[in-house]
């Protein structure tokens, strides 16, 4: 069993709520079981006291974690308001539409997954990040800019094509250094060109490159490798039409990553953040 990544705990101080954004459900508990429960961030066996929270979802077995699985999206509640957000994004590709803009730069990121990175790279004190799909250069421009603002540190950007038209002023950024390699992300030797770069791993790895379900998870199973001890995961884009059509690929997939890869566990604090691009896959590395 594992924490169902619809799942979001609220911090009341002596008490903790535990919502869960498909059934609608909220119940407050004790600091004991809530850290009891931080412990199913990967998968383990949970003995017969926790049966109730079997029951409830709270706690579910490998492959049964969509919101079908649930009983299905109740209108009004947290996951249905995603899904309807989700539906929307995905039939305008919002991001590049409207091109936002961070500092200046086209960063083709929606705003509430810049929001949840700044806080992740504040909170975590990363000091080396790698884009998988650096497209125009926009991301690499704002985790620059955010390591910038946290002292200083490593971004490292890998495309198939390298882009040079009107790329971000990197060279203006005070210690922060910004490289970018060229190749087939699927490719060994594009993984060893880059961890030849930053040996020790780094504190954030963000996977933006391959449509296809399949693709991704490949991804997901190459440069997991290069994420360093505390660390975080993020597979974006695990809500587009082709990732959810196949459940039996795609979401059964993120469960066996886990399953094979007990040094990774879910990011609970992602689920904070309602309309994320790579909701159920951020992943922390813990050892």
């Amino acid at each position: 069993m594992r924490l169902s990544s619809h799942v979001l705990f609220v911090d009341y101080g002596a008490d903790v709520e535990v919502q869960h954004t498909v059934r609608g459900t909220t119940v407050r508990v004790t600091r004991e079981v809530y850290e009891e429960l931080l412990r199913f961030r990967s998968f383990a066996e949970p003995e017969s006291h926790l049966d109730p929270w079997v029951e409830a979802g709270v706690l579910v077995p490998p492959f049964n974690d969509t919101p079908e699985a649930h009983g299905g999206l109740l209108p009004g509640t947290e996951a249905w308001l995603g899904r309807a957000y989700q539906d929307w994004y995905w039939r305008h590709e919002v991001e590049a539409e409207r091109e936002y803009r961070w500092l200046g730069h086209v960063a083709v990121k929606m705003p509430m997954d810049l929001f949840f990175y700044q806080e992740l790279l504040a909170g975590s004190g990363t000091k080396a990040v790698l884009e998988v799909g650096y497209g125009m250069g926009g991301g690499l421009w704002f985790f620059a800019t955010m390591l910038a603002l946290c002292g200083g540190g490593r971004v490292i950007g890998v495309d198939r094509e390298p882009y040079s038209e009107d790329l971000p002023p990197f060279e203006r950024l005070a210690h922060v250094q910004v490289d970018r390699v060229h190749g087939d992300a699927h490719a060994t030797a594009t993984l060893e060109m880059v961890r030849a770069l930053v040996p020790d791993g780094f504190g954030l790895v963000v996977l933006d490159a391959d449509a296809r379900p399949e693709g991704k998870l490949m991804l997901l199973e190459r440069w997991s490798a290069l994420v360093r001890p505390g660390g975080y995961l993020v597979l974006e884009d695990v809500d587009s039409p082709a990732c959810r059509e196949t459940p039996e690929l795609f979401a059964h997939g993120l469960d066996r990553f886990l399953l094979e890869r007990r040094n990774f566990s879910l990011a609970v604090e992602a689920a904070r953040f309602p309309l994320l691009k790579s909701h159920g896959a951020v992943f922390r590395r813990t050892g």
